[in-house]
């Protein structure tokens, strides 16, 4: 540039200074054109159709200026005004404007270039109408270069403009490396814009020649187009990334192309009846209005089929999407069903499973593992009560406690020794019928274990359990059991009980599960007294006074100054030593086979 600038000031007029000046605006725009082409090379899709379409503009831009360097430096005279080349450098603007409106720096549908390319044929269409209707009647039907200037830099400055003003628009909708290189490209053009004015504004008024100080702002738009190129081309293609689509503004693309259409019958009125143009004008621009009307419609009717098509596509292939999710509606329902049955029946089986892993095989009681499984439950229920009364409230909790009863045959391992296994597992049968018949339906028996029995019965007032336990003794002991085989055996029991909490003044002393062992050896006591009894483990006054010494095994102490036992006597009248009879060895070796 500031070569240029020396050059004007210290050149005079001259064909030097012209040639200087013609090279070197080809020389710009030829890197320029170069610079937008070679961002073709390594872009794909829309930002190589953004570049080559900007390139292309440039390459027109430099075939204008070729034109006018062939007039002035080959053949050394001035360029002819009207200038041939002039419908060129308008036209140049067009696949720019085409460019942004691609928006490269968006997403789009591959539907939707076809589209895009209709509407470019459309503004092409009506750009080219414009030059036809605005300038070209002064340049040859009715030759005028007063008019032909005016109207040309009227209708040129025009085009700047919209293509300033659109990269102004796309330059608010996107970031990054795009929003700079939309904000460098409106700079070029809008200095572009005010450069090519100010020297039309000289050549009317016959003080422009190539090379002059006129040409430093148009050569300086050039070279911010080549600046332009080479940044684009610098940058990193990750960054030159897309983004989503802005919403509403294909539209306006769409709505704009038509307004051209619109537009057009509009201008048969002014040809014909607007303005004072000769007879020859008016004439010229009512047939080219009416010719390029018919161009128009033609692309119109091509758009509209081409988008019914499309519509038609998408119509159809709703339908079969439609079609499709109803059917996997349907798949999913009767899978879900299936599912649904399928759980329900899982759920059976686990509920079986799980009953069958706590019960018995032998006795088709609860087993040990379905107490060990509800115990905490249980016992947490308990304390919780225990908890939230406070003080005199706690004397009054009757018939909330459990009490944990283990009931063993005396003398079972000699019907085992007598008559063998399979008659020891019958009586364990017949004992567990019996319990059955004496515990409510809110107690849980077990067989805990071997000839164990255990009973946990709910909401309890431990002072009943002493008849309670005297049931057990006497359902026993009452009638004898039938093995079978002519077998009948009289067998007694003992029994040890403890409650839980065994202690209500200081219900958190010992836990359930130490309850149970607790009254465990209560029935050793029994069995120590002389079996076919129960005995009861409960607590002395001295436990208000040390609450803090009690443990299991303090307890389980047979002089234990916290406890006491209580002790029941079997209500029938059974002689321990002779309950089991002896038999023949015939019906023994029958029963065992």
């Amino acid at each position: 540039m500031c070569v240029h600038v020396v050059f004007s000031l210290v050149l005079p007029r001259s064909f030097l200074l012209t040639a200087f000046g013609d090279i070197l605006q080809n020389v710009v725009l030829l890197l320029a054109t170069i610079a937008f082409l070679a961002n073709v090379r390594t872009t794909t899709g829309k930002r190589r159709l953004f570049w080559l379409l900007m390139g292309l503009g440039l390459a027109t831009w430099l075939a204008s200026q070729v034109m006018w360097t062939y007039f002035e430096v080959y053949l050394r005279h001035e360029a002819p005004n009207p200038f041939a080349g002039d419908v060129i450098l308008f036209l140049h603007v067009v696949p720019m404007m085409a460019a942004i409106a691609i928006q490269p720096h968006q997403k789009q549908e591959d539907h939707a270039i076809r589209a895009r390319t209709l509407d470019f044929a459309l503004l092409l269409t009506w750009w080219l109408f414009l030059y036809l209707f605005v300038v070209i009647p002064w340049q040859y039907v009715q030759l005028s270069e007063l008019v032909y200037g005016r109207s040309f830099d009227l209708l040129y400055f025009s085009e700047e403009l919209v293509l300033a003003a659109g990269l102004l628009l796309v330059r608010r909708r996107s970031r990054g490396i795009w929003r700079s290189i939309y904000f460098q490209l409106f700079g070029a053009t809008l200095l572009y814009c005010g450069a090519s004015l100010l020297a039309s504004g000289a050549i009317d008024l016959h003080v422009y020649y190539t090379g002059s100080l006129y040409d430093v702002p148009l050569v300086a738009s050039m070279a911010w187009f080549v600046r332009i190129g080479f940044l684009a081309g610098s940058a990193e293609s990750e960054t030159l990334s897309e983004e989503a689509p802005a919403r509403g503004f294909g539209i306006w693309k769409a709505r704009l192309a038509m307004v051209a259409v619109f537009v057009t019958p509009l201008m048969v009125a002014w040809a014909e009846f607007g303005g004072d143009a000769p007879h020859r004008v008016r004439t010229y621009r009512l047939f080219l209005t009416v010719a390029v009307m018919l161009i128009m419609g033609v692309l119109v009717f091509l758009k509209q089929h081409l988008l019914d098509r499309e519509l038609l596509t998408l119509l159809r292939s709703s339908r079969q999407n439609l079609d499709e999710m109803c059917l996997l509606k349907d798949e999913l329902e009767n899978k879900e069903q299936s599912l649904r049955w399928h759980s329900l029946e899982l759920q059976q089986k686990n509920l079986e499973l799980q009953e069958i892993s706590f019960t018995d095989v032998l006795t088709g009681i609860w087993n040990r593992r379905y107490m060990e499984e509800i115990l905490t439950a249980e016992a947490g229920q308990v304390l919780r009560n225990y908890q939230r009364a406070r003080g005199n409230d706690i004397r009054k909790m009757d018939h909330r406690d459990l009490v944990f009863i283990m009931v063993d045959m005396d003398f079972f391992k000699e019907v085992n020794d007598l008559y063998g296994h399979p008659a020891g597992d019958r009586l364990l049968q017949l004992v567990a019928q019996r319990l059955s018949t004496v515990v409510r339906k809110s107690d849980v028996l077990v067989r805990w274990g071997g000839e164990e029995f255990l009973i946990m019965t709910r909401s309890t007032d431990p002072s009943g359990t002493p008849a309670f336990c005297s049931r057990i003794l006497e359902v026993i002991a009452a009638e004898p059991f039938d093995l079978g085989y002519g077998i009948s055996v009289r067998k007694t029991c003992s029994v040890g009980w403890a409650a839980y909490p065994w202690c209500r003044r200081a219900y958190e002393s010992i836990c359930a599960e130490e309850s149970i062992e607790l009254s465990d050896a209560a029935l050793y006591r029994a069995k120590a007294l002389g079996r076919n009894r129960g005995v009861g483990i409960v607590a002395t006054d001295a436990v208000a006074e040390n609450p803090e010494e009690i443990n299991l095994r303090s307890l389980r102490q047979a002089k234990s100054p916290f406890a006491q036992a209580i002790e029941t006597p079997c209500p029938t009248d059974v002689d321990v030593s002779t309950a089991t009879p002896l038999t023949s060895a015939h019906a023994a070796n029958k029963i065992n086979g």
